[in-house]
């Protein structure tokens, strides 16, 4: 008894450690972490799964000189998705907010009907991310812990679009601009401006050669907010499975902790969403009960209700939980480059809505938000 007491004390102290570490973690590694998400979504909404996308015949590149049309950027999107999907490639991503700068070696390749991707964090923390289809394996090689848990179904870079991109016209108006030279490619140079307040404006830029974005920059009134990106990257390169497996691998032994997601629904959980009140366009992409810690091993540790909203090119997350007045000490705005976080009390319960979009939407949402009597 008193050795696996002994062996308990040695993995929980590191957990703890881990657990106050990712609080503090930057968000960019959750973007990177999440490449190719929007696959995932797509699978659940029905719109295809990955084997359907990664067979589909490469797209041609499609004119600068065509029109502005909404057609035009329903192709421009498709396009941009399925190469998300059936493109292998190696490069660095370094993402921008303006304040700080994180940088991420990542691999996507795709060899058979198995998807494999691997991200490597070049900045802070060692860590490494590791997807095999739709799981996702964290190893924190200084804690000796290693947190499986599913995909995120959020798109992300390079994936950009969530589900369809039917309706993203009605929200998004397209200019093709001038062509440019992005991380060692010709690509194409899309603005997507916003038609209303709800959300903000975006510039892509494309491979030209294969349409896998190289480059996002988000926008509000003409000035940057957040850019991420390829600072180089090695498009149509050989599935490098044996690397992530050995990578895989060399967490053997370490402390595996499961992250437990429920899938449920608002309604379900004593909630409902008042449509008049969401900001137009927004649809849900699904909701879930996760552990607050990553510690999902832990027994008895409280429970958070995340309910996941998209318009097809950005994202709002509205967490709600129990009010704790030793974690919930002050409502209020944080901006970190694009990203939005919002917190009130809600008589006994504590809201949470995060996005890339502008307070008044994620104030939208929380005015949305109603407990079924």
């Amino acid at each position: 008894m008193g050795a696996a007491l002994s062996t308990s004390l040695r993995v929980a102290a590191p957990v703890r450690a881990l657990r106050a570490h990712v609080l503090r973690a930057p968000r960019a590694w959750s973007r990177v972490s999440r490449l190719s998400g929007a696959l995932v979504c797509a699978a659940a909404l029905g719109t295809g799964s990955v084997r359907a996308q990664s067979q589909r015949p490469p797209a041609p590149p499609l004119s600068t000189a065509s029109g502005e049309s909404p057609g035009d950027l329903r192709g421009w999107l498709a396009r941009i998705h399925d190469a998300a999907a059936r493109s292998n490639y190696v490069g660095t991503f370094v993402n921008s907010t303006g304040t700080s700068v994180v940088s991420s070696r990542v691999g996507h390749f795709n060899e058979g009907k198995t998807t494999l991707e691997r991200v490597d964090a070049l900045d802070g923390e060692q860590r490494s991310m590791l997807r095999i289809n739709d799981e996702e394996r964290t190893l924190w090689p200084r804690y000796r812990v290693a947190v499986i848990e599913p995909v995120d179904p959020r798109a992300s870079f390079p994936a950009l679009v969530s589900g369809s991109e039917k309706h993203i016209p009605e929200f998004y108006e397209l200019h093709v601009q001038s062509p440019e030279r992005i991380a060692g490619h010709d690509a194409d140079r899309l603005l997507l401006k916003a038609r209303d307040d709800s959300r903000f404006d975006r510039v892509i830029w494309a491979d030209h050669a294969t349409g896998l974005l190289l480059r996002v920059d988000v926008l509000e009134e003409g000035r940057t907010l957040e850019s991420s990106g390829f600072s180089d990257v090695n498009i149509g390169v050989k599935p490098d499975a044996a690397a992530i497996y050995a990578e895989l691998h060399r967490g053997d032994g370490y402390h595996l902790v499961r992250r437990e997601v429920q899938h449920t629904k608002l309604e379900a959980e004593g909630w409902t969403m008042q449509a008049a009140l969401l900001p137009a366009g927004f649809q849900t992409l699904g909701c879930v009960r996760r552990a607050l810690n990553m510690t999902s091993d832990d027994a008895g540790q409280p429970k958070v209700l995340q309910s996941i909203w998209s318009d097809g090119i950005t994202h709002v997350s509205l967490f709600i939980e129990a009010f704790q007045p030793q974690r919930h000490r002050s409502e209020g705005l944080t901006v970190i480059g694009a990203t939005h976080t919002l917190t009130r009390r809600v008589n006994d319960m504590w809201l949470t809505a995060v996005g890339d979009v502008p307070p008044a939407t994620l104030d939208q949402f929380m005015r949305a938000l109603e407990r079924k009597p």
